[in-house]
């Protein structure tokens, strides 16, 4: 009796051992708290939108136009958006952040022989001249100085043809596909050309930067002309600058082969859009009626998950723990009803740390998927402590 006893007990022991080597084996063989599937807001390169406007919808006689939303990417109107054409001065949106991410605008520039006399719109930048960053960015984006885009070329990359190569390459980082800068002025030449689409992209992408929006945005400055400060008087040539309401720039164009070229932007209530045309006739009339499109049909939303979350535990001292999603600002048409699906992992083990990623609020707009969003953990729960008799038995 007392062998069984003994053999039941090396029996209990053995089988306590496998149970403690099965439970680790399980532990290993199930998932880590990690994303079992994607965030997916709506893609910047897409533009997607819940709904789609067509052409007929507004009366735009340029060749090439289109209104983005500024924060999202989404495209709100387009017509001909990825026609390749020519972009006459508005190329010069590309010179300026280019050289914003470059030069300080405190960099005093001297004026050499090679950076004045260019044809077209000037500053009459003068040989011997010294003139900051900042200053020949004025010049380059209110009076649209030609000179003024050359000299900002050969201070930054030592010649117009470098520079180039650098504008190319930083259109290339920034996805844009269909764009191709052959010089930093905007005449016309071969192998210059980008979409509205892109544009509009790069536009969004420059209006980040403070230097740029403060310029684009500015009426009238002076800067100096010869060493007389304030010498030069120079006004904005976007006609919407002062008219429009909530209008911050951008940039006017036009060459006889690229007609009209305009990229603006205005900003209402929190939302900021942008308009492109390219080979227009009428410019302030056409971005007149994209932006009132979009102001009049579009707003500016931030969606929240209202209700609280929680997330299953395993392992910990609590059975589960709060978790919280991050809220996303989107532009939506006006009216409709928004509604959130949550989306969590099965479980996360304790120990998990504070602000890890344990599931997604997808955000619905009259049944249409828009945007989301991560839930993350909002607390640490401790790993339970256990005997190893629970280990084996519990």
């Amino acid at each position: 009796m007392l062998l069984w006893v003994m053999t039941l007990k090396k029996k209990l022991l053995i089988l306590g051992v496998l149970a403690s080597l099965l439970l680790a084996a399980a532990a290993l063989a199930l998932p880590l708290a990690h994303p079992d599937f994607p965030i997916s807001p709506v893609p910047l390169e897409t533009g997607a939108c819940p709904v789609e406007f067509h052409e007929g919808e507004l009366a735009v006689g340029a060749e090439s136009a289109i209104l983005m939303d500024g924060d999202s990417g989404s495209v709100l109107y387009a017509k001909n958006p990825d026609e390749r054409r020519g972009m006459a001065s508005t190329t010069k949106i590309m010179t300026a952040y280019v050289v914003l991410n470059r030069l300080s605008p405190e960099t005093v520039v001297e004026i050499t022989p090679e950076m004045t006399g260019i044809e077209g719109s000037s500053l009459y930048l003068k040989a011997g001249e010294k003139l900051t960053v900042k200053d020949l960015l004025y010049g380059l984006l209110l009076e649209s100085g030609n000179d003024s885009a050359v000299a900002l070329a050969v201070a930054c990359d030592g010649s117009v043809e470098a520079f180039a190569e650098r504008m190319n390459d930083t259109a290339e980082a920034l996805g844009l596909k269909n764009t191709r800068f052959a010089n930093p002025h905007g005449l016309s030449a071969e192998g210059h050309y980008t979409t509205a689409r892109e544009l509009a992209m790069l536009t969004a992408e420059a209006l980040q930067n403070e230097t740029f929006s403060e310029i684009v945005s500015t009426y009238q400055t002076r800067i100096p002309y010869e060493g007389i400060a304030g010498g030069r008087y120079l006004t904005n040539h976007n006609p919407l600058l002062k008219s429009y309401e909530g209008m911050i720039g951008v940039k006017t164009g036009w060459t006889t082969a690229d007609g009209k070229c305009f990229v603006s932007a205005a900003k209402r209530d929190g939302m900021t859009l942008i308009a492109v045309t390219l080979g227009d006739t009428g410019i302030s009339a056409t971005h007149r009626r994209l932006l009132d499109f979009g102001f009049e049909h579009y707003e500016r939303r931030t969606l929240t998950v209202e209700t609280p979350l929680t997330v299953a535990v395993v392992g910990g001292e609590a059975s589960f723990l709060a978790a919280k999603a991050e809220e996303l600002a989107l532009t939506l048409p006006k009216g409709g009803e928004t509604e959130v699906r949550i989306e969590t992992l099965p479980f996360v083990y304790a120990g998990i740390e504070k602000g890890s990623y344990c599931g997604r609020a997808v955000f619905l707009w009259n049944g249409v998927e828009v945007g989301s969003t991560p839930i993350v953990t909002a607390e640490t729960v401790p790993v339970k402590k256990i005997s190893l008799w629970e280990k084996w038995f519990g």
